[in-house]
């Protein structure tokens, strides 16, 4: 029973490991969009200035 219980610790620390790992990586990714879109949009309205 207690190693069962022991195993059960560890699959579960095993599995928030994960999610907290997908997590961080989806939030690098939205950091990046947020720095990034700006900076696009930013770049595309000027282009468009310049054209006129």
């Amino acid at each position: 029973m207690d190693d069962a219980a022991a195993r059960k610790n560890d699959i579960m620390r095993m599995i928030i490991g994960l999610q907290l790992t997908v997590l961080g990586a989806a939030v690098d990714e939205l950091v990046l969009l947020l720095a990034v879109g700006p900076l696009f949009t930013f770049a595309v309205y000027t282009n468009e200035l310049r054209r006129r």
